[in-house]
């Protein structure tokens, strides 16, 4: 999966990566953009070319300062945080982290599918019938998690595809897949790869040296030549039944790949993930960016249906848009003691995906480390190293912040304050941190 958010990037060697919260954040302000123009009282106010924040918006909507706007704005943020929140849950709960029809991995697009029409209707049923905002809130997260997958675990955009699959999210029936006993992948053109790494490398990944493959033109000919779906497999992977999905040996299955994935070592090898710009992390890390741009497309086709078929009186209840006074009176206060989880205030609607992205960021960096340390009432620094910066020993050297593929979030984060010099109790508080980042990264706002 894409990176949950920015904040989390402790030394992952995968920067500029784009995250799902992101992809989110900027597939919904685009939506929010066209209900807004199409409900101000001068629509010459909003200009679709132009890019703007969630406190622009408001501003042009209810013409007030940055400070009414922010009192306008808060219930909105809360919820859009709380549906980041869900999204990136689905990389770590028990149910889904390793669930191919949540990432659509080992070729489980029908199930993929499936998996996206079924939270729809909950989300549907949920605001129309029972005006269960809460729940569909966190439905969103979750739906969206899967459907932003897609682009970067499929082989769509090696079949050549430049724009979004629009039968995903509409259609059981997304494209032809190739048929279980048919080779994908070819062990021709993955470059295997060894890099040393340090102790930090050492403490986080529990693996050392680095091996991966970098990975292009890997996937068999015929396969691009009949526009067939395939997607990765990976190791400990488990179906909707509890049962065990293993990488086939008797044909050459494409795998997700990375340094984690010890499936990439089966024939055939390497693997064609896009998760980050990284060939550490993911094999096809050089359309990391297609991928992260059709996903952010296809997130704003989401809520540009959803808003259709909800209309927009339930669309603007589910998402707050419009909050009443003793709301915005009410939900200001209780933001006095808490901050946001994964919202940032600096995305805006107009943001692309190239190699300059990072720099868009680069300013509030600082702000999401303090958030997320803040969170574990941690006031220690994050240790973080630059990337492909090594000294003479092949040890990475303190630098910049980075990012850090999914797999490894967690880990890295709950030895966030560790003395990275020793190993010591490291163990022991690993399951305490386990516990506590899970029960944070659960916390949701009553309404």
């Amino acid at each position: 999966a894409f990176i949950p958010h920015p904040a989390i990037r402790v030394g992952g060697r995968a920067g500029d990566s784009i995250t799902h919260t992101e992809i989110t954040q900027i597939g919904f302000l685009r939506s929010l953009t066209k209900y807004f123009k199409d409900h101000i009282d001068d629509a010459t106010k909003i200009d679709l070319s132009k890019s703007y924040t969630i406190n622009d918006l408001y501003k042009l909507y209810y013409n007030v300062n940055d400070k009414e706007a922010q009192k306008y704005t808060t219930p909105i943020k809360s919820v859009i945080d709380v549906i980041l929140v869900e999204n990136a849950l689905v990389d770590f709960n028990n149910a889904t982290k390793k669930l191919p029809a949540a990432h659509f991995d080992s070729e489980a697009f029908i199930n993929g599918s499936r998996r996206i029409l079924t939270i729809r209707k909950l989300i549907i049923d949920d605001v129309k019938e029972k005006k269960e905002y809460k729940e569909a809130r966190k439905y969103i997260g979750q739906l969206l998690h899967t459907l932003q997958d897609f682009y970067s675990h499929s082989n769509w955009l090696e079949l050549g595809k430049t724009v979004i699959n629009d039968k995903l999210g509409v259609e059981l029936i997304i494209g032809q897949v190739a048929s279980p006993n048919q080779s994908t992948c070819t062990n021709e053109g993955c470059l295997k790869t060894k890099v040393r790494c340090g102790p930090y490398q050492k403490l986080t990944l529990n693996k050392c040296p680095l091996i991966y493959f970098d990975c292009i033109n890997n996937i068999r000919q015929e396969i691009i030549t009949q526009g067939l779906l395939t997607s990765g497999f990976s190791i400990n992977q488990f179906n909707e039944f509890g049962q065990a999905i293993f990488k086939p040996k008797n044909v050459e299955k494409c795998s997700h790949g990375g340094v984690l994935d010890t499936s990439s070592y089966v024939n055939a090898v390497g693997g064609i993930n896009k998760d980050t710009v990284s060939a550490i992390y993911s094999p096809h890390h050089y359309l990391h960016y297609d991928a992260a741009d059709l996903a952010t497309n296809q997130t704003e086709k989401f809520f540009n249906d959803l808003r259709r078929d909800l209309g927009d009186q339930d669309y603007a209840e589910l998402f707050d848009i419009h909050p009443s006074k003793s709301k915005m009176i009410v939900q200001g206060f209780v933001d006095k003691f808490r901050k946001y989880h994964f919202f940032t205030n600096s995305v805006s609607s107009g943001m692309s995906f190239g190699h300059n992205l990072y720099l868009n960021f680069k300013n509030s960096i600082k702000n999401r480390f303090s958030k997320i340390k803040k969170l574990f009432g941690r006031q220690t620094e994050v240790p973080d190293y630059k990337t492909g910066a090594e000294d003479s020993n092949g040890d990475l050297k303190p630098g910049d912040k980075d990012d850090v593929h999914t797999g490894i979030l967690m880990k890295r984060l709950f030895h966030i304050d560790q003395d990275l010099s020793s190993n010591k109790n490291v163990h022991q508080q690993d399951l305490i941190h386990r516990k506590r980042i899970i029960e944070v990264l659960r916390q949701t706002y009553d309404r």
